[in-house]
């Protein structure tokens, strides 16, 4: 499974996200910013606490995550840094929700705040995380915030159990520590903690295989990164293996969905990151991988291989019953996912350095076909709420992606082959300030 890797979005290796969850999702796909420097001990609660203020608003369209909910086999979700797209038919055409109404039902052309990352519940409920914990159970249509003990909490992570529609999932961050919650409605209302700690909870996920064991990680007070696992919920907690000392920072990019004593790591410690395993519940873990830079994107696929992304363009592959990853160029990897039980891997990629927003392998991931391009949406999803509140940022977004206003159709590409469509004005100027747009927004 996938899994959003922590960044704008986060990696996760089971069904999740970035960060692939219904997909074989994972929560890598949040990874998604790149190298972050090694963390102190007060830095990870300023992160949390200004998580949404992080992002820039008017960024140039970008992909975060991609979902398969297994309640509907022919639905797409992808979570972008400006709304949710949707496809009801394997890719063929999208529409979406704007991220401004998404997040605090906005009619504004620019959101106030970002989605973090999205989750998809067990029965095709979406979650997301921004200002507040939203879901949505008509298919992005309607957001009404979660209750409970996320409201008017930081949720730094969310996860949604792959069998069970009613169990969610959330860590709440402060100043002072983290704590663990959970929701039996589906991420409706949120209880109060099944685990508090002074320490800092990085992430928490749930396995497929075997009901009620749950894994998390944290940072402690004096530095240090720990496994911890639950068998009961999250009701009573063990404390695991060490996982590295001061200056690393640990998420859970999947359980196994086929053994729930196999639980695949990141380890990110400056400007190396590292994929670690266990296979034994958390006795004993073993580092697999360490890359220079930072990994954007993780996948555990349904044949039991290992993909993991870069966005400069590395993909590091690990086959069923390998025990080394072998480095392969592939797309600009922002995330990773796959439909639980199917072949085909899904990848968000550069729209103008890989040719598609979304694309695709039938190969294992030694080739990737284009799927879709952000500049091919066809407007906004057609339900009433979407439409209204949604109507500024359509036209925006259209601006900004070249999208003919009265057709809802991609205008034609520039002569010179090039991925980036024209937004009226003289072709070339355009073309080279969307370019240095999206220079200066990789760079920040």
């Amino acid at each position: 499974m996938a899994r959003e890797v922590p960044g704008t979005s986060r990696p996760r290796g089971t069904e999740r996200e970035v960060k692939l969850r219904d997909v074989i999702p994972s929560r890598w796909q949040r990874l998604h910013s790149g190298p972050r420097p090694s963390i102190s001990w007060l830095a990870p609660f300023a992160v949390a606490l200004a998580v949404s203020a992080a992002h820039a608003n008017g960024a140039f369209p970008d992909e975060l995550s991609v979902h398969f909910p297994a309640s509907a086999p022919h639905r797409i979700l992808l979570g972008s840094n400006f709304g949710l797209l949707v496809s009801e038919d394997d890719g063929a055409s999208w529409r979406y929700a704007c991220e401004p109404y998404v997040t605090s039902g906005s009619t504004s052309s620019l959101s106030p705040a970002n989605v973090s990352f999205y989750q998809i519940t067990a029965d095709g409920a979406i979650l997301e995380d921004s200002v507040d914990l939203r879901r949505s159970v008509d298919v992005a249509c309607t957001w009404p915030a979660s209750s409970g003990s996320v409201a008017g909490s930081v949720v730094s992570d969310v996860f949604a159990d792959p069998t069970d529609p009613g169990f969610v999932l959330a860590i709440l961050a402060a100043i002072n520590g983290s704590s663990i919650v959970a929701s039996r409605d589906g991420g409706t209302t949120f209880g109060a903690p099944l685990y508090t700690t002074s320490d800092l909870v990085t992430s928490v996920e749930s396995a497929r295989s075997a009901r009620g064991v749950v894994y998390a990680t944290k940072v402690g007070i004096r530095g240090g990164a720990t496994l911890l696992r639950s068998a009961d919920w999250g009701t009573t907690w063990n404390t695991m293996a060490t996982l590295a000392g001061a200056g690393t920072q640990p998420s859970i990019l999947a359980i196994d969905p086929a053994d729930a004593n196999t639980v695949y790591l990141r380890l990110l410690a400056g400007a190396n990151d590292s994929i670690a395993i266990t296979t034994d519940g958390g006795q004993t873990v073993q580092v697999a991988l360490t890359v220079s830079g930072a990994f954007t994107s993780f996948l555990r696929a349904t044949d039991g291989a290992l993909y993991a992304g870069q966005l400069e363009g590395n993909l590091y592959v690990r086959p069923a019953g390998a025990t080394s990853f072998a480095r392969r160029s592939g797309p600009r990897l922002r995330c990773l996912g796959q439909r639980l039980g199917t072949s085909r891997i899904f990848a968000c990629g550069d729209m103008f350095q890989d040719g598609f927003s979304l694309g695709y392998s039938d190969d294992g991931g030694q080739t990737f076909l284009p799927m879709m391009s952000f500049s091919q949406i066809l407007g906004l999803l057609t339900c009433a709420p979407v439409q209204s509140a949604c109507a500024a940022h359509w036209e925006r977004i259209q601006g900004v992606l070249g999208i003919a206003p009265d057709a809802g159709q991609p205008r034609p590409a520039a002569p010179g082959g090039s991925h980036c469509a024209t937004v009226g004005g003289e072709p070339s100027v355009l073309l080279v300030l969307l370019a240095l747009c999206h220079h200066f927004r990789r760079k920040s």
